[in-house]
C-alpha cells in the first residue's frame, strides 16, 4: 500500500535556479535527488523499526524569490566575490563564477512504499524525526531553514476515504501551484508545424511555448508601410514553462578509473546532456488525483534517465538522432541536440 509524506511549506534559501538551458525554478531531478537521499537516511535511522523506499514526489511552489536585479533592460543574477581558499595572492580580485540562486517555499508530496508506522504515537515520532532529517539536508543545493508541517498519510482504496485524503493534503500544500508534465503539448505542436512547413525545426516548437512573439497585419485600405502589431498566442493555454526533466547518455559507459578528474573515481562514468520539455503550473486546489502529479524515475536502455509522471509523455532531448552510434569525436548541431522523441 502506498503512503504519502507531505513536507508542507519548506523554506529553502539559496537554491539553484538554473536548470539546463532554463532558469527560474530548480530541475525536477534535484527534487527527486533530495527524496532519494532522504530515503537512504531514513533507512539508516529507522532500519530496526521500518523499511521503506521513496518512489517519487509532487512539487508545489508556494513562493519563489529570484536573486536577480534589473540592469539596462535585462535581468542579471546577483553575484558575490569569494576569495578561493587556495588563492596564493589574497590581494588579487577573485574571479566570479556566475551562479543563479533563489529563495523558495515549496511543498513536496512524497510517495512511500514499504513498512511504516501505524499507531498515532509512532507516526508522530516518525514525523518529528523526518523533519529533523530534512532540516539537516539540502534541497536543490539550498539550505532548508524550516518546514511548517510534516504529515504521513496512508492511501486508502475507499473512494470516500480517498476524497478526505486529498482534502487534507491540499489543505497542507495550498496556496501554491503544482507542476504538471505537458510534454504531449510539445509533441503535438511539432506535428502541426511539420504539417504547415516540412522544414520546421524542433527547437522552434519548444520556443513557441515561451517566447513572446508579435506579427504584423496590414491595415485594410492603408499603405504598405502601415500595419498593426499583435501578439502571437501560445500553442496551448495555461501557465506553461520550460523545464528540465532528466538526462540522456551521449557516450559509452566508462569503467571506474578510466576517466580522470571525476567526482567519484570508484564508480563507472558516462557523459550525459540535459533533457528539456514543457510543464504547466496548475493551482493546487485543482488536484483531483495525487498520483497524476507524482514525478518518478524512469530508466530506458541505460541511455535515458527521465523524470516522468503517470501518463505516457514525449520528451525533448539534447542528443543526436542516433545516440548509440555517437562517438567522442562527433560534433552535433544545436537542433540535433534538441531532438524530440516522437517515434
Amino acid at each position: 500500500m502506498s503512503h504519502y509524506l507531505v513536507l508542507s511549506h519548506a523554506e529553502v534559501q539559496n537554491a539553484n535556479t538554473v536548470a539546463g538551458f532554463t532558469w527560474g525554478f530548480p530541475a525536477i531531478t534535484q527534487f527527486l535527488g533530495f527524496i532519494h537521499a532522504l530515503g537512504l537516511k531514513c533507512n539508516e535511522v529507522f532500519k530496526e523499526d521500518y523499511t521503506f523506499s521513496t518512489v517519487g514526489c509532487a512539487v508545489v511552489a508556494n513562493n519563489v524569490t529570484q536573486k536577480t536585479f534589473w540592469n539596462k533592460g535585462n535581468y542579471e543574477f546577483l553575484q558575490t566575490k569569494r576569495t578561493p581558499t587556495f588563492a596564493k595572492d589574497k590581494s588579487s580580485s577573485p574571479p566570479i563564477i556566475e551562479e543563479g540562486k533563489l529563495n523558495m517555499i515549496v511543498s513536496l508530496i512524497v510517495e512511500l512504499e514499504g513498512e511504516l508506522p501505524v499507531t498515532s504515537g509512532a507516526i508522530k515520532v516518525f514525523e518529528e524525526n523526518i523533519k529533523t532529517l530534512c532540516c539537516s539536508m539540502r534541497i536543490a543545493g539550498g539550505t532548508v531553514l524550516d518546514i511548517k508541517q510534516v504529515k504521513l498519510f496512508s492511501h486508502s482504496t475507499s473512494e470516500e476515504q480517498d476524497k478526505k485524503l486529498r482534502r487534507k493534503i491540499k489543505s497542507l500544500v495550498m496556496p501554491g501551484f503544482v507542476l504538471k508534465d505537458r510534454s504531449q503539448y510539445l509533441a503535438d505542436h511539432y506535428e502541426n508545424l511539420l504539417a504547415d512547413d516540412p522544414n520546421s525545426e524542433k527547437l522552434d516548437a519548444w520556443l513557441d511555448f515561451f517566447a513572446l512573439k508579435q506579427q504584423a497585419q496590414l491595415i485594410e485600405g492603408a499603405t504598405a508601410n502601415e500595419a498593426e502589431w499583435s501578439y502571437v498566442p501560445k500553442p496551448e493555454k495555461g501557465y506553461l514553462v520550460p523545464i528540465m526533466v532528466g538526462y540522456k547518455a551521449i557516450s559509452e559507459l566508462y569503467q571506474a578509473g578510466e576517466v580522470a578528474n571525476v567526482r567519484d573515481p570508484n564508480v563507472p562514468t558516462r557523459f550525459v546532456e540535459a533533457i528539456h520539455s514543457v510543464g504547466e503550473w496548475i493551482g493546487a486546489h485543482r488536484i483531483d488525483d495525487i498520483d497524476d502529479f507524482i514525478w518518478r524515475y524512469e530508466y530506458q536502455d541505460d541511455i535515458w534517465y527521465l523524470c516522468k509522471q503517470k501518463q505516457p509523455v514525449q520528451q525533448l532531448s539534447t542528443s543526436s538522432p542516433n545516440p548509440e552510434k555517437l562517438t567522442d569525436s562527433e560534433e552535433i548541431s544545436l537542433n540535433d541536440a534538441l531532438d524530440l522523441i516522437l517515434n
